[in-house]
């Protein structure tokens, strides 16, 4: 059955400190600890919470009067594998929602590699838990991990992949980098798209639709949309408008269009970044010419667009382009336009 967040907030609790085998925590001990971080006024409160994870979620409790605490029957038995927190049922609809819209992909391999990673981020932070064990001193963090910063309007997502589903246009308000201030463009009369499909591009996420008005495809970043909404009108999209967007990122980098043709790309990496590039590939086209120990060079087939400029950018000194020649001089401007700047 659904729990609420401060009823997790016990749950996860008393789990952590029945689970810390051999040592056991008194009744009076855990009631203090509940006490104290949840706020729960007396020991009938955990008998309470003791006895529905017994009968909601099977939870092995016993009691242990020789030493006077409460364990697990079954040591291997964990309650966060089991239950789901309020925001990890909002997080199943959202994700429910994008698989829906991934039908025909590998989804049971993407699936099968996301648990695992669940999985393994459970152990580490079973391992990390500065309660127990932690010689280093208290506050002393022995795991440093990126911090990444969302794109904005992730709730987005579900909506808009129900517009495609549901083949109907949708109205929003739009605010380019270089537009008026937030507060001003709520004035602007909201925008009209057909959706076709979205793009997730480094944590950020866009939508590619058919702009009636121009007459042809747009791309828009969700993080710049606001009052987004599914109107009742079906979508029509020109079949012409519709092939050239499902094979738009079959040759192109990241999500920036352009006009230039799809090319040959020579590039050659130094030995040690030919390693990082052959493990993670630059594009889906990607294929390894040659790799020694002087260089390794790749080949990807793309129309050169800002995007893959300054993905090739962040290898510095470590990537020479070989071609096509368009390319060289792009970022012999760039690196140029760059140093003028010290």
């Amino acid at each position: 059955m659904p729990i609420t967040r401060s009823a997790f907030q016990r749950y996860r609790l008393i789990d952590e400190v029945i689970s810390r085998h051999p040592r056991r925590y008194s009744k009076q001990k855990l009631f203090e600890l509940l006490r104290e971080h949840c706020g729960i006024r007396s020991v009938s409160s955990l008998e309470k919470d003791i006895q529905r994870l017994r009968e909601d979620h099977d939870a092995p409790i016993a009691y242990d009067k020789r030493c006077n605490g409460y364990y697990y029957t079954d040591p291997q038995f964990r309650l966060l594998r089991l239950m789901l927190t309020p925001d990890d049922m909002e997080a199943l609809d959202y994700a429910r929602e994008v698989l829906a819209a991934t039908q025909g992909a590998p989804v049971v391999a993407e699936l099968t590699n996301a648990l695992q990673k669940v999985r393994q981020s459970l152990d580490i932070v079973r391992e990390v838990r500065p309660e127990d064990g932690n010689t280093l001193g208290p506050g002393r963090k022995v795991v440093y991990v990126e911090e990444k910063v969302l794109g904005g309007n992730r709730q987005y997502v579900p909506v808009l992949i129900r517009a495609v589903n549901q083949n109907r246009q949708v109205s929003f308000h739009y605010r380019k980098h270089d537009g008026p201030v937030p507060e001003t463009a709520g004035a602007e009369r909201p925008r009209m798209l057909h959706p076709i499909l979205l793009r997730e591009v480094a944590d950020s996420w866009y939508v590619i639709g058919y702009d009636e008005s121009s007459g042809r495809e747009k791309t828009y970043a969700l993080d710049r949309m606001s009052e987004l909404e599914i109107l009742d009108e079906p979508c029509a999209v020109p079949d012409a408008v519709l092939a050239y967007v499902s094979e738009f990122f079959e040759h192109i980098y990241g999500i920036t269009d352009t006009s230039d043709p799809v090319e040959e790309i020579v590039l050659s990496f130094t030995p040690l970044f030919g390693r990082y590039v052959k493990a993670k590939p630059i594009h889906q086209t990607q294929e390894v010419l040659r790799d020694d120990d002087t260089a390794c060079v790749v080949r990807l087939r793309l129309a050169p667009n800002r995007d893959l400029l300054m993905h090739l950018r962040s290898y510095g000194e470590h990537l020479t382009v070989l071609q096509p020649e368009s390319l060289v001089r792009m970022m012999t401007e760039s690196l140029r336009a760059t140093l003028a700047r010290y």
